[in-house]
């Protein structure tokens, strides 16, 4: 019965190696430099969608779309397909290994390194997150667009998007932490205590991705399983002395290489890399702040500006709350330009601005026409005069102090009499 129940635990335990291996490939190829690691990871992705598509298409006939460009979700249904193809290979290469290796000596050498992978994998992946928050580009705050938004219309992402972006010293302090975690990850004598730290961070994230539908709900599920077992291996220790409060045995950290010349060798290269991706992502990280984050330059007229009179073809229409034509307010934010309708309708717009001839184009991405207009900023009041299709559209708009919005101007207070929860 015993060896019996060693070879099905060795069988589980290789299952869930190989299946860890298939999907965190091409990981480390895929942070080569110089386009290379982009490169291979565009060829390894596209094997991937080939193997996906024969598995949905041609072996279960699966009729419906298969989304196979990146979408922005994680979750769509090419990753459950791919999940399910990746689990039949690796069990399949589980099977084989079983086979020809009996006497468990292949698995005994890999063993030591399918734990240097996951560990590494695991802290580079929180690195990149890390430094995405430390330098705060992972999430923003509330635009101009979302502050007009009814509360009710905001969808559960958003809302915690706009939670987390709020407030940048709660983004920078998950992003510390995130780093921190990686920094234990990779040492082996901090290793306990940052796959401690990881797991109760994975732990938080994977909990708010399902509850606030986040579609990274796979991906960081694989991520809290890898925490788990980078600290499988010390979980006696840790119930030892977390809950027993026993002491616990001291683990002799044996080096990787018996010779002192290929040991100091392997710390250079380690050192290396590890110098060589922190630089990386802590540059990377800091001009994206001034390219598309927080430090960013704002658009010309930006800002929130309502209508006050709309004129089409010489007929100044009234404010009704059922016009379809009339505009009720323009508001042009960081990273969109919409117009909203009297009757509720938001017509989001590319825009061109020309700040020397002083004309503006919006061009609706659902239809065909755009708007030309010549502009003039006075005061606080903008002057549109322009055309749609044959149509001629004089518009006057007041700015609006966005401001003077209460969640931008609370700010923070040491003293509170009252509670503000409004």
């Amino acid at each position: 019965m015993k060896p019996l129940r060693s070879y099905l635990s060795l069988g589980i335990v290789l299952l869930i190696s190989v299946y860890f291996l298939l999907y965190i490939f091409p990981f480390p190829f895929d942070l080569l430099p110089f386009q290379i690691g982009k490169a291979f990871s565009i060829l390894i992705n596209e094997f991937w969608q080939r193997l996906v598509l024969f598995l949905a298409k041609d072996l279960i006939g699966f009729s419906g779309k298969i989304t196979t460009n990146t979408s922005g979700s994680g979750d769509s249904i090419y990753y459950f397909f791919k999940l399910i193809l990746q689990l039949i290979i690796a069990m399949a290469i589980t099977i084989i290994w079983l086979i020809f290796d009996g006497k468990k000596t292949l698995y005994n050498r890999s063993k030591p390194y399918f734990k240097i992978y996951f560990r590494y994998f695991l802290a580079f992946t929180l690195l990149s997150y890390g430094m995405a928050k430390v330098f705060p580009n992972q999430f923003w705050g509330p635009g101009l667009t979302d502050l007009l938004k009814p509360f009710g219309d905001i969808s559960p992402m958003g809302l915690l998007w706009k939670f987390m972006g709020y407030s940048v010293w709660y983004i920078v302090f998950t992003g510390i932490l995130e780093v921190l975690a990686c920094i234990l990850l990779l040492f082996r004598n901090t290793l306990k205590l940052g796959g401690i730290l990881s797991f109760g961070i994975l732990l938080n994230i994977f909990a708010l991705n399902m509850s606030y539908d986040v579609p990274v709900k796979l991906y960081s599920l694989h991520l809290l399983i890898l925490s788990i077992i980078v600290l499988a291996p010390y979980f006696k220790d840790i119930v030892r002395f977390f809950v027993l409060n026993k002491t616990t045995n001291s683990h002799k950290i044996y080096p990787y290489f018996k010779r002192t010349k290929y040991r100091r060798i392997g710390y250079f290269f380690k050192s290396l890399i590890i110098i060589t991706l922190f630089s990386t992502m802590i540059i990377s990280n800091y001009t994206n702040q001034f390219d598309y984050g927080r430090k960013s330059q704002l658009p010309p007229l930006y800002g929130i500006y309502e209508v006050e009179n709309f004129i089409i073809n010489n007929d100044t229409l009234a404010p009704l709350l059922t016009d379809k034509t009339r505009w009720r307010r323009l508001t042009i934010d960081k990273y969109n330009v919409n117009v909203t309708k009297m009757n509720g309708d938001i017509l989001y717009t590319g825009n061109q601005i020309d700040t020397q001839n002083l004309s503006i184009k919006l061009k609706p991405f659902k239809e065909d026409s755009s708007y030309e207009f010549d502009y003039a900023l006075k005061d606080s009041t903008l002057f549109l005069i322009g055309t749609r299709n044959k149509d001629s559209i004089k518009i006057d708009l007041k700015v609006r102090d966005h401001s003077d919005f209460y969640l931008l101007k609370r700010g923070f207070h040491w003293i509170n009499e009252f509670p503000n929860n409004r």
